[in-house]
């Protein structure tokens, strides 16, 4: 190849990388704007029982993305063509039915935490038609549509900015107008999946092939969610023991500051989905040291952006904290829980280039093990701290859960890279992985993420 088509190439993949990009960090951008003007207009009791809300929808998200759109890619590549067919007609369907049930659980929660009856439902229906729309994006990546998945993510963006053009012309101080603007955005964000996907997700659905999910579930996804519910109990155990104990009220504060780590967890979010598929395919090819590169360019990104966060949040509350916090919550208070958050957010910043490295190489055992070994660190961490000290240390308990879960990343990796290294001195084979089957779960995991 030559020198002016691998700069096109390159060219290509940065620029499908960032259109992939645009998408969820729209998404996160607008809900964060949604999130910081609530904290102004809503009660601490409203704003907490919202916040713990959406931390249920994002868990949710997890979830699907284990029980749905992990397998799917494997799926829709695998068997006859009728088998295929047999698959996803279950998947359809099944998606359907539990995006349903969901709906009902996300009702009950509102009722638990005191919401308003209707503003309840609204939340729920956002609940189960986000769940859709993000099944939607891992078929769109599956049929190779990913335009879809992006233009779906900016659809849900712009409806859910002019919701919240919405409630500041009329001054809404409650839940029920944020939660229509968030169930009318996640309802619009389904259109650009076009019609045949629609057709097949609402009108021609064959419940008879759901018994088929057992084989799905069994191959799949039953240990994609233990290692889902296991990463959210490190990093949110918190959310739900000081809202179980507490009640939303003692939450809310938690949660307003942890709205200033949120561009962090963004651009985590966006380099990761940029750095995995590259790392993998360098990997794949045996080029280890281009792998390595890959590895400490992310983690000097990270700590970068660490820094100028960090430098940016210790700056506002010292000079103009009233800027994004209201009144009514204590800057003291506020400004040891940003404290404890950018630790949080530090120790996350410097572990997910490791994270990923493992990731692109199919290490995913290990990785389980690190997250079920630190979500108990992390739920022993929060209850204790919580008796001892009240919920501002709760914070404290995940931050714990998260110095646990980064050394046994770091030290996975180190060994892990070590194999490689020695490998590598024995044979000019490709390296990254020891069999042509972890190379294929590999991609499958590639495929996987990118889907998900």
């Amino acid at each position: 190849m030559s020198e002016g088509s691998r700069q096109h190439s390159g060219l290509e993949k940065a620029l499908r990388y960032g259109l992939a990009a645009v998408g969820p960090i729209a998404t996160a951008g607008s809900q964060f704007i949604l999130s910081l003007q609530l904290l102004h207009v809503l009660d601490i009791k409203s704003f907490g029982s919202f916040a713990f809300l959406l931390v249920t929808s994002q868990f949710s998200s997890g979830v699907w993305s284990a029980l749905f759109c992990a397998p799917l890619p494997v799926l829709v590549t695998q068997g006859s063509a009728e088998q295929r067919q047999t698959m996803l007609r279950c998947l359809f369907a099944t998606n359907l039915v539990l995006a349903a049930a969901a709906f009902l659980v996300f009702w009950a929660l509102g009722e638990a935490l005191g919401v308003a009856h209707g503003a309840a439902a609204l939340f729920a229906g956002y609940g189960a038609f986000a769940l859709l729309r993000w099944f939607g994006r891992a078929y769109a990546y599956v049929t190779g549509r990913q335009i879809r998945a992006t233009m779906s993510d900016l659809l849900y963006s712009l409806a859910l900015l002019a919701g919240l053009g919405a409630i500041y012309l009329t001054k809404s101080s409650d839940l029920y107008l944020p939660n229509a603007a968030l169930m009318v955005s996640a309802i619009l964000s389904l259109i650009p999946f076009g019609s045949s996907y629609l057709v097949q997700q609402f009108v021609k659905l064959s419940f008879r092939d759901i018994p088929h999910y057992r084989e799905v579930w069994r191959r799949h996804s039953s240990w994609s969610l233990t290692g889902v519910v296991t990463t959210e109990a490190t990093a949110n155990a918190h959310a739900y023991i000081v809202t179980f104990f507490l009640g939303p009220t003692a939450f809310a504060p938690l949660s307003a500051s942890a709205l200033l780590i949120r561009p962090i967890s963004v651009v985590m979010n966006a380099l990761t989905d940029f750095e995995r598929p590259q790392m993998a395919r360098q990997l794949d090819a045996g080029r280890f040291d281009g792998a390595l590169h890959s590895l400490r360019t992310f983690r000097v990104a990270m700590i970068g952006i660490w820094a100028l966060t960090a430098l940016a949040a210790a700056t506002l509350i010292a000079f103009a904290p009233r800027l994004v916090f209201p009144e009514r919550y204590a800057i003291n208070y506020l400004a040891v829980a940003t404290t404890l958050w950018m630790a949080v957010a530090g120790m996350r910043s410097l572990r997910t280039a490791d994270s990923v490295l493992l990731q692109a190489g199919g290490v995913f055992r290990q990785l389980a093990y690190a997250s079920m070994i630190s979500s108990g660190v992390s739920v022993l961490a929060v209850v204790a701290l919580l008796v001892w000290g009240g919920p501002l240390w709760s914070i404290a308990g995940i931050l714990i859960g998260e110095a646990v879960y980064a050394a046994w990343i770091w030290r996975e990796a180190a060994i892990w890279r070590r194999r490689q290294l020695a490998a590598s001195s024995d044979s000019a084979a490709p390296i990254a992985t020891s069999s042509d089957a972890a190379r294929t779960q590999q991609r499958d995991r590639v495929e996987e993420e990118q889907a998900s």
